[in-house]
């Protein structure tokens, strides 16, 4: 802790010295995140302008390596995506870190990021209603370079491999989205997880295990449901990012009611390998589970113990 301590006084301590360091472990190997917590950890602190300086501090060196670098030709246009979802990535950790920072509310954080990706997923289908076309010829050129690199697979997989494609390709877009989203909000806990443990210690789990979903959010689930079920392309990549974000929240209400419950570890253990096994059901489930809690509020009906 006490070296922690030193670490967090000397970024904090000037501008220049946490611009160096995040600038810096943007190029380390395996640390190379570290930059981004910087970037949040600063944001938290110091508020929104500072922080933009770290960002572009944590963020310039993916340009200079992606300027470096020399993929093949083939390959240009996944870099390019790639490169994009690193930025967006570190200026959601940002934005996250500017929202927390002012309202201290994770929910808020979730329901922005949900309205994000639904305008994110909307102007992308708008811009090329044959998305799901793009992401088939991607996917199988992947699939195929990879069937090439691994020749021991036998010729059977490629029939698997169509498949897989064909199941994948509708929500492509929403995967991406949410793999991005969920990077972004990972980060912020980190960064927020270093904060509080030098400056107020105990306090990211209270924030975690109240997340709840608002009536607006709740109410644009549904109507995602019923147009995807009703064929509608957008809905159907539009799920992802609600089931995975609902899904969050499902799992803080879950620790949160049975944080203090007689057996509560237990129960959390038993939700956690039913998890595992039953994937990727059991992430609708819970994620249904926290849908129903936007309109009845199991935290009061239930009154979860105080933590």
């Amino acid at each position: 802790m006490s070296l922690l301590r030193k670490v967090t006084d000397f970024i904090l301590q000037s501008r220049s010295r946490a611009f160096g360091v995040a600038f810096v472990c943007a190029y380390l190997p395996l640390l190379g995140s570290i930059s981004i917590l910087i970037a949040g950890l600063v944001t938290l602190r110091k508020g929104a302008w500072e922080g933009a300086l770290i960002l572009v501090a944590a963020t310039v060196p993916f340009f200079l390596s992606y300027a470096m670098a020399t993929p093949q030709p083939d390959q240009v246009e996944m870099a390019q995506i790639a490169l994009l979802a690193l930025v967006i990535s570190n200026v959601l950790v940002w934005m996250y870190a500017v929202i927390l920072r002012k309202y201290n509310n994770w929910s808020l954080v979730l329901e922005l990021s949900v309205l994000l990706s639904i305008v994110i997923i909307g102007i992308v289908h708008l811009i090329n209603p044959e998305i799901q076309a793009w992401w088939g010829t991607q996917l199988t050129a992947y699939f195929t370079k990879a069937t090439a690199e691994m020749s021991r697979l036998p010729n059977t997989d490629i029939k698997m491999q169509l498949q897989a494609i064909d199941m994948i390709k509708p929500f492509a877009t929403g995967l991406v989205i949410l793999s991005i989203i969920l990077n972004g909000l990972l980060q912020l806990v980190l960064a927020r997880w270093w904060e509080v443990i030098i400056f107020a210690p105990g306090t990211l789990r209270k924030e975690l295990y109240q997340i709840r979903f608002g009536y607006v959010v709740g109410v644009l689930f549904v109507v995602v449901l019923l147009l995807s079920l009703w064929g509608s392309a957008t809905a159907l990549d539009m799920k992802p990012v609600f089931y995975g974000l609902f899904f969050i929240a499902g799992i803080s209400l879950a620790h949160c009611l049975l944080a203090k419950a007689k057996y509560g570890w237990f129960w959390l253990m038993f939700m956690y390998i039913a998890f595992i096994l039953l994937f990727p059901k059991s992430m609708m489930i819970i994620a249904v589970f926290a849908l129903l809690d936007v309109l009845l509020d199991f935290r009061r009906r239930l009154g979860s113990v105080k933590q």
